[in-house]
C-alpha cells in the first residue's frame, strides 16, 4: 500500500524493522500460550489509526498479523514515520506502564490481528504466574532501552 496519501513524508525515511524489537521472542509455546489467554484478541484493517497521540487507556498490544506504523505529528502538519510493526512487535508499553495518554499514532497498514493485554488483565498473569509476568516487564523494559536509543539517535542526527 502506498501510504503517502496519509503521511507527508519522504519515501526514503528509515523505519526500524530490526528482529531485536521482537517481543518475548525466546518464549516457549506453552508460556506464549499463558500470556495470550490473558488477552483480547482484536482485528484492525488497513488505514485504521489503532492508537491516536493523546489518546488513554493501560493495555499493551501484541502484533499477531499484519503491519503497523508508529507516527507523530510534526510542524506545518507533517508527520514523522518512526518504526513499522509487524508481527510479534509490541506497542503501547509507555501509556500501560506509567498511565500517561498515548505518545504516537499507530495506524495499520494491511489487515491484520493484535492482542490486547490490559493492565488489570496483566495484574491476575502476575499474581497467576509472577516468574512470566517478569519476564515480560524486563523485555518491555529492553525494548523501550532501544526505542529511547534510536529516539535519541534520530535527535542527534537532526541537530547535525
Amino acid at each position: 500500500m502506498d501510504s503517502a496519501g496519509f503521511f507527508d513524508y519522504p519515501d526514503d525515511t528509515p523505519l526500524d524493522q530490526s528482529s531485536t524489537l521482537l517481543f518475548l521472542p525466546d518464549l516457549s509455546e506453552d508460556d506464549w500460550s499463558r500470556v495470550l489467554s490473558f488477552t483480547q484478541c482484536r482485528a484492525f484493517r488497513a488505514k485504521e489509526a489503532v492508537l491516536k497521540i493523546g489518546d488513554s487507556g493501560r493495555a499493551l498490544y501484541i502484533v499477531s498479523r499484519g503491519a503497523l506504523e508508529v507516527a507523530m505529528p510534526q510542524k506545518r502538519g507533517r508527520v514523522l514515520r518512526i518504526a513499522r510493526l509487524a508481527e510479534g512487535a509490541v506497542f503501547g508499553e509507555q501509556a500501560f506502564l506509567d498511565g500517561q495518554p498515548r505518545s504516537a499514532t499507530v495506524q495499520a497498514v494491511t489487515d491484520g490481528e493484535m492482542h490486547v493485554l490490559s493492565l488489570e488483565s496483566f495484574e491476575i498473569l502476575a499474581a497467576r504466574h509472577p516468574d512470566l509476568a517478569r519476564m515480560m516487564l524486563m523485555d518491555l523494559g529492553r525494548i523501550l532501552s532501544m526505542r529511547l536509543r534510536r529516539t535519541m539517535e534520530m535527535a542527534v542526527d537532526g541537530i547535525g
